[in-house]
């Protein structure tokens, strides 16, 4: 794939970059702008500063022009195909695009090229958006890091020095930095928002099954709906997340003779017809502070803005059932792409494993290995769990609790995930402890969407999951819009050096 050198015509402000989608949007519409100047705008930014930051890992700017030249010659002719026509928009790496490889970070796939896109980019292709490449992943997307031996480690645009998260980390980055205007990533235990929550930008993790992941994993191997698993936008704006997921949300090919989708509207307009649950820290994951108390802080400005809000209100289940069922249930579905020497080790440790032990290091395990009839047994828990949930928002519209324990923590490769360790108010606690704040929620299928609400006194950015019930996707939505409009915003990364070494 091609990397030419910038076209100094059509060059645009510096400051485009960082526009959110929809203003960009606007812009095209009244004429202020061309497709190809925003992918150019793009293109200055990743040479500018991916050397550093190291998020979009694959690229094709010959290919991005000439799609943006069919758009502007499209708006010319009164023929858009919708709002997005003319965006440039960058794509997870595990998500497939036709003649590029899927790898998921392995390198035994580095040979491996897609034979057609995935449905969110065919989707978006469809809807006019400017395909400008791929971002980047952990190794088999299990790490709140984004690093493998194929593409490197990609870097927080904030803060060099740490995590953009994961897995999604390299598409969080990839738009604060300006090097796209949006993109998709996938979120199964936090992938789309602790990236969003470190880097100062929005995400939304879409309610379960809504948007199909077929094209998403291992290439032909991947299918349209996995358990717990979910695709959603990542941007500079939660209006531009909303323009995003309706184009990618909606039944699959095989389903769409039977159903479609429609998403109850959210019927509130201001911050102060909200019914606010505020949950700044858990028993179970505790907070730091720098994270707590941004929470705090935000629950407290909401109650002078005359919303509802009551503090530390949990649904009625036992959380650390709750923990347990999503973490043997994550790893059941993950075992999907663990190989046979991986499984077999599994197997032996789960057999070794002490029954009351119910911590992640050895969950992982079990539930790689559950029989059938286990995993059958479990989707009663989870049906309580869910029937407790919709309890809970009858009584409330939005939950707001942390989207991970720290703000971005230090880059750390040393051995597996499960073996790290994170400072939490000074202590060191597990890594794996703060999937609780996934789970929580993930589990049921429930809409998240993170909003910036930094930065936090640690002067790093901070974000808020903003969550609501089952297919309630337009309320969070919602709710972090109106957010936005009260100025907790994107900010542009401050010094990122301009180079293209590290």
């Amino acid at each position: 794939m091609t990397q030419p050198d910038l076209n100094p015509a059509d060059s645009p402000r510096p400051e485009a970059c960082f526009l959110p989608a929809h203003v960009a949007a606007a812009q095209l519409a009244r004429g202020e702008t061309t497709a190809l100047a925003l992918v150019e705008a793009c293109q200055t930014a990743w040479s500018e500063h991916n050397g550093y930051v190291n998020a979009l890992v694959l690229a094709d700017f010959d290919a991005a022009r000439e799609a943006a030249a069919q758009s502007d010659a499209r708006r010319r002719a009164g023929r858009l195909h919708g709002p997005l026509d003319g965006i440039p928009f960058s794509i997870k790496e595990s998500f497939d695009v036709g003649g590029w490889p899927t790898t998921c970070g392995a390198p035994a796939r580095l040979a491996h090229r897609a034979t057609a896109d995935a449905v969110v980019v065919e989707r978006l292709r469809a809807h006019g958006a400017v395909l400008l490449g791929k971002t980047n992943v952990p190794l088999g997307l299990r790490d709140w890091q984004s690093y493998n031996a194929i593409y490197g480690t990609t870097r927080n645009p904030h803060d060099l020095t740490r995590t953009p998260g994961g897995s999604s980390g390299g598409s969080a980055a990839a738009v604060c930095a300006g090097m796209s205007f949006f993109d998709v990533g996938s979120d199964i235990g936090s992938s789309l928002r602790n990236p969003a929550h470190y880097c100062g930008v929005f995400s939304h993790k879409s309610s379960h099954g809504i948007v199909p992941l077929r094209g998403h994993g291992n290439g032909e191997d991947s299918f349209a709906e996995q358990d717990i698993n979910v695709a959603g936008p990542i941007a500079r704006s939660a209006r531009d997340l909303e323009l995003v997921l309706r184009a990618i949300a909606g039944p699959d090919a095989g389903h769409a003779t039977a159903w479609q989708l429609d998403l109850p509207p959210c019927e509130r307009a201001h911050l102060a017809d909200f019914r606010v649950a505020v949950l700044p820290t858990h028993p179970l994951a505790e907070a730091d502070a720098a994270v707590g108390d941004a929470i705090t802080g935000l629950g407290q400005w909401l109650a002078r803005q005359g919303a509802a809000v009551a503090w530390n209100v949990r649904p009625d289940f036992d959380a650390a059932s709750l923990w347990r069922t999503y973490v043997l249930l994550l790893r059941a579905t993950t075992s999907l792409h663990m190989d046979d020497a991986a499984f077999a080790d599994a197997m032996a440790r789960a057999a070794d494993a002490d029954p009351g032990d119910a911590t992640y290091a050895t969950l992982q395990f079990t539930g790689a290995t559950l029989s059938h009839r286990q995993w059958l047994l479990l989707q009663h828990a989870r049906e309580s769990f869910a029937r407790a949930w919709s309890r809970f928002f009858s009584d409330y519209d939005v939950l707001l609790c942390p989207a991970a324990s720290t703000t971005a923590f230090p880059i750390d490769e040393a051995g597996e995930p499960w073996q790290r360790s994170i400072r939490v108010n000074g202590q060191p606690l597990p890594l794996t402890s703060q999937l609780f704040w996934a789970g929580h929620s993930g589990l049921c299928g429930l809409p998240s969407t993170v909003a910036p609400i930094g930065p936090a006194r640690d002067g790093l950015p901070v974000g808020v999951q903003i969550v609501a019930r089952r297919f309630g996707d337009l309320t969070s939505l919602r709710f972090a819009q109106l957010l936005e409009d009260a100025g907790h915003a994107f900010r542009p990364p401050a010094g990122l050096p301009a180079s293209t070494h590290i």
